[in-house]
């Protein structure tokens, strides 16, 4: 599938801001002193200039960003945060005898899905909805045949 083009101004702008648009929204700052910080920046103009002729960033547009792309934001950074707890965790627990990475990795998955399924509680469109879900029980279905596929082996190596 051909990836979409963005097509909002906020959506157009370099990754870095992007990012500090996300983490000044994330701290609750209001919006119009992000507003005129965007609308300050030499790389925000040059965009702004190119492809919306030169028509500033306003509140609606960052109220648009905030409801669209925001939300999947957090998620991605909950996730972030997960995986470095889980790996952090899995080295210790490796070092311990406690287990290998890969059980943790699949723990990790298994958390990431969780999160995947409560933004899928926000979809609007039903039809979608259900094609992500199947999607995703296919998926956790394929986790579970290999924990079960690593518990025979484990009970295999213990006869041995």
């Amino acid at each position: 599938m051909k990836k979409k083009t963005p097509n909002g101004k906020i959506s157009r702008l370099p990754h870095h801001i992007r990012e500090e648009i996300n983490s000044r929204l994330r701290d609750r700052q209001p919006g119009k002193p992000i507003v005129a910080w965007l609308n300050s920046l030499p790389e925000v103009k040059e965009v702004l200039s190119v492809s919306f002729g030169g028509r500033p960033i306003d509140e609606g547009n960052l109220s648009e960003w905030k409801k669209r792309h925001h939300p999947a934001w957090l998620l991605q950074q909950a996730a972030f945060a997960q995986s470095a707890h889980f790996l952090a965790e899995s080295r210790k627990l490796a070092q311990a005898g406690q287990g290998s990475v890969n059980d943790h990795l699949a723990a990790f998955l298994a958390t990431r899905y969780a999160l995947a399924t409560r933004q899928l509680a926000g979809e609007a469109d039903e039809r979608q909805h259900f094609k992500l879900l199947r999607a995703l029980c296919h998926d956790v279905a394929s986790l579970r045949r290999g924990d079960h596929l690593a518990e025979r082996l484990r009970l295999d190596h213990q006869r041995l």
